[in-house]
C-alpha cells in the first residue's frame, strides 16, 4: 500500500488490481485508512487509461447522522413515477438458454423473468436477464424475442467503464434480441454473445 493523501487531512492507502487477460479492466482503490472507506476509484483500461472515475469531493466522516430524516429522504417520492416491476426467478435452462463454454473468470450470479413492456402474456412477452460476475465487474445479458420496430439495429455503446452490445440472435422457435451490458471491454460482451445459445 501506498500513503498519500487523497483529501485533505485524510490518509488513504492505495490498493492497484492487474488484470491477467483482456477480458477485464484493472482498477486503482484509494481507502481512508481508519475507516476503511474507499474514497476514490479509478478504471484502468488495457492500455494503462483511466476510463471512469470516482472521488469524494468533500469528505466528513464524523459527523452525526439522523436516521429519522436520512430514512424520510430516502422513502420520499415526491416528484418521481413509481413503476413496480415484477420479477420472477428463475434459470437459464429454464428459459431455454445456456453457454456453449464459460467466459473466463465469469460465474453467474442470478437470472430473472420481466414482463416486456406493452408484450402480451406467455414467454413472448418477457425478459430474461442473466447476471454474472468475476467478484469486481459484472456482466448482464437482456434476452427478450425481436422485434424490428424497436430493435432495428445492433450497436457497440460506451459510457465511461460501461459497455452495451446488441445483437440479433437467430432461433428456431423466432428470432431473439441479445442487450449486454457490462463495466467489461467490449471483447467480454462479445465472448458472452458468442457462447449465448438457445438451449431448447
Amino acid at each position: 500500500t501506498l500513503d498519500l493523501r487523497s483529501a485533505p487531512g485524510f490518509h488513504a492507502d492505495v490498493v492497484q488490481l492487474e488484470p491477467r487477460d483482456g477480458l477485464r479492466f484493472g482498477y486503482r482503490v484509494w481507502s481512508e485508512r481508519r475507516s476503511g472507506l474507499v474514497v476514490k476509484l479509478q478504471t484502468i483500461d488495457g492500455d494503462s487509461r483511466v476510463i471512469e472515475q470516482s472521488a469524494f469531493s468533500e469528505l466528513q466522516l464524523d459527523a452525526p447522522v439522523k436516521a429519522q430524516a436520512l430514512a424520510q429522504m430516502m422513502g420520499s417520492t415526491a416528484g418521481y413515477r413509481v413503476e413496480k416491476y415484477e420479477l420472477e426467478r428463475t434459470t437459464a435452462a429454464k428459459e431455454g438458454w445456456s453457454l456453449r463454454a464459460p467466459v473466463a473468470g465469469f460465474k453467474p450470479v442470478s437470472c430473472y423473468r420481466r414482463p416486456t413492456g406493452g408484450a402480451g402474456s406467455g414467454a413472448q412477452g418477457h425478459t430474461m436477464q442473466w447476471t454474472f460476475s468475476d467478484g469486481l465487474a459484472s456482466v448482464s445479458l437482456f434476452v427478450e424475442p425481436y422485434d424490428a420496430q424497436r430493435q432495428p439495429r445492433e450497436v457497440l455503446l460506451a459510457l465511461g467503464a460501461t459497455y452495451t452490445l446488441t445483437r440479433r440472435l437467430p432461433g428456431k422457435d423466432g428470432d431473439w434480441w441479445l442487450t449486454a451490458v457490462g463495466e467489461v471491454p467490449p471483447q467480454t460482451l462479445d465472448a458472452f454473445a458468442q457462447s449465448l445459445v438457445r438451449a431448447r
